[in-house]
């Protein structure tokens, strides 16, 4: 099963992108700061990280940082849903390694969208070969 975790401080958007995940197949694992999802990385298989930008202790930049900084994390799927709409923090989540970067509110489809189109990135299907057929 897919795990996603969810940096938020903010208790009401954990539970609503949980349900909404959760309703989608994917399992969910909580944090409230930058420290606690270093934790929970740490000590679980995360597919995916969902990250506010605003929290105490260790924001969603320097989240995100970390996590590019290890070589273990380095190619793991972060987005941002912040309620942040200032181009300057799209920017510069982009240029720190952020795949994704959605605004609150967030509506369920586009979260979903977002997730499916990430955690599926790898899993491609090789392209299929057509058979020619033999000629005689």
């Amino acid at each position: 099963m897919t795990t996603i975790l969810i940096v938020d401080d903010y208790a009401p958007n954990h539970r609503l992108m949980s349900f909404v995940l959760e309703q989608h197949g994917y399992a969910v694992v909580a944090a409230y700061d930058g420290e606690q999802a270093l934790d929970r990385l740490n000590n679980a298989a995360i597919d995916l990280v969902l990250t506010d930008l605003t929290m105490p202790k260790m924001d969603g930049m320097a989240l995100t940082r970390a996590i590019r900084g290890d070589a273990r994390f380095a190619e793991l799927p972060i987005i941002i849903v912040t309620g942040s709409t200032r181009e300057q923090d799209h920017v510069r989540a982009s240029g720190i390694g952020v795949n994704a970067f959605l605004t609150k509110p967030v509506e369920s489809e586009d979260l979903v969208h977002e997730v499916s189109i990430l955690i599926n990135r790898d899993k491609t299907p090789p392209p299929q070969t057509m058979l020619q057929p033999k000629v005689a």
